[in-house]
């Protein structure tokens, strides 16, 4: 889908000079200088490996990313940069960040997971991808995600109010802290192999709550139910969702670690009272 622009002249789309940053999965295009490019350019490449490696596939076309200047239209193609690939995947980013730029590679990666039953693929499981591929969920969002149940006295999203975003603030962090709540949760409890099985699912035409239910044991009557018993751990794992795996540090205490501890206290007691009678004295 394009969006249109009116107030976007011609003769100023025309003026439009494209500088483009070639990478290793991908090529990004942009219209404010080399520099806006290779920076942009370098964030889509590292949301390609992060979300590759997650879910475990590539886009077969070559990628090209137009991030177009506020007010464009990109459904004249006669606005397209020169020397884009024919075959390749096209992908349209219509805000000057990174974060745009990393949603739309993980979205291109969720498309090829999913093939023609993309569309399968709900909103919050995109957004929360996106958030992913860019390193933690801002804390704002997550805040406000976990006051929900703890200090508002209300539930989470269910399913059916997950397909619709909030328009106001607040109910966005609690919206987005919710989706990448739920995405910590399946990455931690299950690891990126079930995940990466849940977009091949989805892809063979098992409907997404269905596929969840195959892969994850939980029906969708009771996924917000299960992820309400887990909200409060899961909103607090930190990027990339997998708790520590080395254990607290008395379980790793040995003998020797308890010999030098007990000989170091009647140590640390006689150096502080030499020392304090050398100073008075």
């Amino acid at each position: 889908m394009f969006l249109i622009w009116p107030e976007f002249g011609r003769a100023q789309a025309q003026e439009l000079e494209w500088s483009f940053a070639e990478r290793d999965e991908l090529t990004l295009w942009h219209s404010q200088g080399q520099l806006r490019a290779d920076d942009l350019g370098d964030h889509a490449q590292g949301a390609y490996d992060l979300v590759s490696d997650l879910i475990d596939v590539d886009v077969d076309a070559p990628l090209a990313i137009i991030v177009w200047p506020q007010g464009a239209d990109p459904s004249d193609t006669s606005l397209y940069p020169s020397g884009i690939d024919q075959n390749a995947e096209l992908r349209h980013v219509f805000r000057n960040s990174s974060g745009s730029v990393r949603s739309e590679v993980a979205g291109a990666l969720i498309d090829a997971a999913t093939g023609e039953h993309a569309g399968q693929v709900p909103f919050w499981m995109r957004s929360a991808l996106g958030f992913w591929s860019a390193g933690p969920l801002p804390g704002f969002y997550l805040r406000r995600a976990g006051s929900v149940v703890l200090f508002d006295h209300e539930e989470y999203y269910s399913v059916e109010q997950l397909e619709i975003v909030p328009t106001t603030w607040q109910f966005q962090a609690k919206y987005f802290g919710q989706a990448g709540g739920m995405l910590a949760w399946f990455i931690q409890d299950w690891g990126p192999e079930a995940l990466a099985d849940l977009f091949e699912t989805v892809g063979e035409g098992v409907p997404f709550y269905e596929a969840i239910e195959q892969v994850y044991g939980i029906p969708e009557s009771r996924l917000i139910g299960e992820f309400t018993k887990n909200a409060e751990r899961a909103l607090l794992l930190n990027w990339p969702y997998i708790e520590s795996q080395q254990k607290p540090f008395y379980e790793r205490l040995n003998l020797n670690h308890v010999i030098i501890v007990a000989a170091a206290i009647p140590m640390a007691f006689l150096l502080f009272f030499v020392g304090k009678r050398l100073f008075y004295d």
